[in-house]
């Protein structure tokens, strides 16, 4: 073999040297991040209630719970005719999340045309304080339960308890209804009534149910209040509503109406309830 083949195979193999010590650097400096990333690519699909994550869909639900809960993002994907991305990638920079220009992910999460942001974040449950609760009893509405953490941050309720066969708190649909309040809401799941009941006995529990009897009227008795008990506003399924045994755990209320309708939904109902209470 001449001087000069062997000259070449000696700076072939010193450039390969060379390049596998950069890679090496790079990889220890940006480990992290690729491994959030990877860890996010494996997970990347259409929302089911049984991952471990999910998503706000659209800017301003994910400012919200950029602003609200950092701890929880794992990524950011943003469309690459977003006009606000160094905004973003500045919230990246400062609470240590990945942020990544990707329109295919955000299409194929997003599932619509209009969407340039998607968040994608951590499921999470929450210690109840000791304060007014808002407890929903097999609701099955993800528009009407995003209302309804909406209107308690509104009236300043930070304690939601979600009780037996409940629809999904965690639903891309639910958390856009929020607008991001959910963010700012605790949130705890109890299997049945019981259950809650043993874990917060100290709380008094009004029962929003149908009720002849006009003393259960919403105005009289929000008057009979104590401003410094805390309390549990109960409320049942759309269709419905509590059952009738549940008359028993307190005191039963009603929120008068004309006879020319059945009844109020929910979110107005509990939006009623949360503002007479409050007041």
């Amino acid at each position: 073999m001449s001087v000069f083949f062997l000259k070449v195979i000696i700076f072939i193999i010193h450039i390969f040297f060379t390049l596998g010590q950069a890679f090496h650097r790079y990889i220890g400096l940006t480990r992290p991040l690729l491994r959030g990333k990877i860890r996010t690519m494996y997970k990347l699909r259409r929302y089911s209630k049984k991952d471990k994550y999910s998503y706000t869909i659209g800017a301003f639900p994910t400012y919200e719970l950029i602003e609200k809960r950092p701890d929880l993002v794992e990524v950011v994907y943003v469309h690459t005719d977003y006009n606000e991305k160094d905004r973003l990638f500045s919230y990246g920079k400062k609470h240590g999340f990945h942020v990544e220009i990707n329109h295919k992910a955000i299409n194929r999460l997003a599932n619509k045309d209009n969407a340039y942001v998607v968040g994608v974040f951590r499921k999470f449950h929450s210690q109840l304080e000791d304060r007014p609760h808002i407890v929903l009893h097999e609701v099955s509405d993800m528009g009407n339960l995003g209302t309804i953490l909406r209107t308690m941050n509104g009236f300043d309720y930070k304690d939601l308890v979600l009780i037996g066969q409940v629809c999904d708190v965690f639903n891309p649909k639910t958390v856009r209804a929020s607008m991001g309040s959910i963010f700012d809401i605790r949130i705890a799941f109890f299997d049945d009534m019981e259950s809650y009941l043993l874990a917060f006995p100290n709380h008094k529990k009004y029962l929003f149910m149908l009720s002849r009897n006009p003393s259960d009227s919403l105005y009289k008795v929000e008057n009979r209040l104590d401003q410094k008990d805390v309390y549990a506003l109960v409320f049942g399924n759309e269709g419905a509503g509590l059952p009738t045994n549940f008359s028993k755990l307190g005191e039963v209320v009603f929120i008068p109406q004309s006879d020319r309708i059945d009844s109020l939904n929910l979110p107005i109902a509990a939006a009623l309830a949360m503002y007479e209470f409050r007041r």
